[in-house]
This record gives C-alpha cells, structure tokens and sequence, in this order.
C-alpha cells in the first residue's frame, strides 16, 4: 500500500472540517494535529472569512518598511535627474539644499534608485596600465635617458591630422626624433625610432608616458615597439599616471616647439615636415638653451657608442632557469599548465625560475620581469608581483 501524500494546506483543511463536525473537542482535536488551541482557532477564523484560500501561507514580510524612501523623495530625485542630468553625488548635494539633510537618503541609496528607474546605464571598467614600479633613471651623460613622446594631434590647412612624435636626449635636450607622424601606431614610430638609432646609436634607457604605443593594458603592459627595445637592450622606463612632470622638460620643449612650428599649423603634411626639419636644425644646433648654460644642445650631446645591431641578439638567461617559449596563443607550459602571458610575445623565450622563499615562479623577458606564477595555485600570471630581491635573481643577461 503506498504512503498517503499530503500538504500543510490539505492537512489545514482536514482540521477545519473535523472542527465543523464537532465530533471531537477542540482540546483533543488540536492535540491530534499537533497545534495550540490558539493556532486551531486562528486557522478557523481565517476559513470563516476567507474560505479555503484563507489556509494558505502568508507572506511574512512586513507591510511597510520603516527606513523606506519616501514616494515624494523618490520622486525628486527622479525628476532633478531628468532636469539637471547629474549623478548621484551631485543630485545629492541639490537635494539636500532643497529639503534638508535628514530628509535625502545615502549615496548609495540614490545610486540604486536612479538605477532602478533606468536612468543610469552600467559602465564597463576599464583596464588601467600597470604602473612603473621601478626608480626612474637620472639622465647623467648622453645617450643615458631619451625622452619620447607624442605633442598631441594637430590639423594642417588641407585637413590632414599631424601626430607631432618628438624624442630628445635628457641629458643635452638633443632633439633626436622630430617627425610628423600620421597617428600613434607601432609601425610607424618603430620606423622613426629606427632611423635615430641608425643615426644616434643606442640609448641606455627610454622614458615615455603610459599612451599607445608605448604601452598597452595587457597583462605585461608590452607593447610590440617595447619588445623591440628590450630585445635591443634598452630598458624601457614610464612615468607614473598623471605624473607628468615627471617628465617635464620633455614638456617643457613641447610649449617651445608649438610656439615655433604649430601656431598655426602648415598649409600641408609636406609643408609641416619641413617646418619641423629647419626647427630640428636651430633648435640642435644654434639656439641657446637655458638649462645647458646657453650654448645649444649639439655642444652637449654625442652619438651613442652602441650601434643598432643587423641581427637581435638572443636572450642570454642564467643556466639554473628554465626556458619556455611562448605559443602563438600567447600561452607558455608550467608543470603541466597552460599560463597565459600575452600574444604580443609568441614565439619569444622567457626565463623561468622558482623562488625558494615565496614559492613563486618569476618570468622574465630579457631583463625584464613580467611577474611571476603560484607554484600550485590558479594557472595565472600575477603581474602586480615584484621581482625577487637582486641576491635571489639569479640572471645574467646580455
């Protein structure tokens, strides 16, 4: 025989019937079913009023909330959003002008009422560079720190945009790089670059913003114009967000050569390449500068001794680290484990190597280090990890 199924609300209706029978006394018939006499009495008073639907569950929830948000004070925010189109930290500051500074609600209660009546839309994070953790290099003789950086986009006469990329030596301000680029992209600084190098040589160190593209918001922050300078031998140095004075004499030679070439701009992209080759030619070579005791910056500067190499060298690493070469998926193979490092370096070796002391597997590209990985934890690179101390590196590099 099979059991018998059965609701609370069925068994509800079992009692109120046996109830109306009368049968059996209350006392024994409650007893029967588990409940108080008060209970049996409220389930019956609820049949009597509502019928059968009155055996149903109630919410429990209560009727009114007492720190609910007045109907008026929804309604006020509401509208001043819709008039003024401020957020909530300025609706906030009106409000509470208008009816006082007990009557508005938190911040963040205005942010989900605004929210909940559709009048915000949800903003996607943005991934922001990984910042320079390193000192940045003093420019103490030539050739020691070059500066890069573009001037911002300007328009000649015939509408075409001019993205001015200017490079000086930090040490003699020597103007190296003037060219009247088309936009940001990697391939054509590259070409830029290259023809400083061929000229100039090598600098030790190149010390930019954190804009495209000298920087990226990938997990290594390398950008394929950074992986040709650390494959050079050039560390690449960047100034801290916001940070512009860091550079300031970079800057400090933009308000010049805006003043000189850019005000207004050349008739044509021809015109202002022209414009920008005489200003290299003053600037350099018979204008005086300030900082420099007033002798121009050709009497301070000499061209690097480190030439730009036909073929770049191979990354050197110490003969305790393990070497790993990135896919084409941007992915390296860790004890069994898939770690994804960035795309922007397939087909590169890294240099892997465990620190006994934290556990963690530092990755380095040339000399740089890129962050490091959990022994046995999530199959990740950590970028936020600082290198090990420089007794622990254990890395020769060339």
């Amino acid at each position: 025989m099979a059991w018998r199924e059965t609701t609370v609300v069925k068994q509800r209706w079992e009692f109120v019937e046996a109830w109306l029978q009368g049968e059996i006394s209350k006392t024994a018939l409650c007893r029967r079913f588990g409940i108080s006499r008060k209970t049996g009495y409220k389930w019956v008073a609820r049949h009597a009023s509502e019928g059968r639907a009155g055996l149903a569950d109630r919410s429990r929830a209560p009727h009114c909330q007492a720190g609910a948000v007045k109907a008026e004070v929804v309604q006020a925010i509401v509208s001043l959003r819709r008039r003024r189109g401020w957020g909530a930290r300025k609706l906030v500051v009106e409000l509470r002008q208008q009816l006082g500074r007990k009557a508005v609600p938190s911040l963040s209660t205005v942010e989900r009422i605004l929210q909940r009546e559709g009048l915000t839309r949800p903003q996607r994070k943005r991934r922001r560079v990984l910042a320079w953790r390193g000192k940045l290099t003093a420019a103490d003789r030539a050739n020691r720190v070059w500066r890069a950086d573009y001037k911002g986009h300007v328009t000649t006469g015939d509408g075409e945009r001019v993205e001015p990329l200017t490079v000086t030596d930090g040490y003699s301000r020597y103007l190296v790089v003037l060219c009247a680029s088309r936009g940001t992209g990697e391939r054509e600084a590259r070409a830029a670059f290259e023809a400083a190098f061929m000229r100039y040589g090598l600098p030790d160190v190149i010390l930019t913003d954190n804009g495209n593209p000298f920087v990226s918001t990938t997990l290594t922050g390398l950008t394929r114009l950074a992986v040709w300078w650390l494959k050079l031998g050039i560390r690449h140095e960047r100034i801290a967000p916001g940070r512009w004075y860091q550079n300031g004499s970079h800057e400090r030679f933009h308000s010049t050569l805006c003043a000189a070439t850019l005000k207004p701009p050349a008739a044509t992209r021809r015109a202002q390449r022209q414009r920008f080759a005489r200003f290299q030619q003053l600037y350099n070579e018979e204008r005086p500068h300030e900082a420099l005791g007033q002798v121009p910056p050709a009497h301070r500067y000499r061209p690097s001794p480190r030439r730009l190499p036909q073929r770049l060298p191979a990354p050197a690493y110490a003969p305790d680290m393990m070497v790993r070469r990135v896919r084409r998926n941007g992915e390296i193979k860790w004890q069994g484990r898939l770690i994804y490092i960035g795309e922007v370096l397939a087909g590169e070796l890294l240099g892997l190597r465990q620190d006994p002391a934290t556990g963690l597997v530092h990755v380095y590209f040339y000399a740089r280090h890129l962050g490091a990985i959990e022994a046995r934890g999530k199959a990740r690179l950590l970028r936020h990890v600082p290198p090990p101390p420089r007794g622990r590196r254990h890395m020769a590099m060339t």
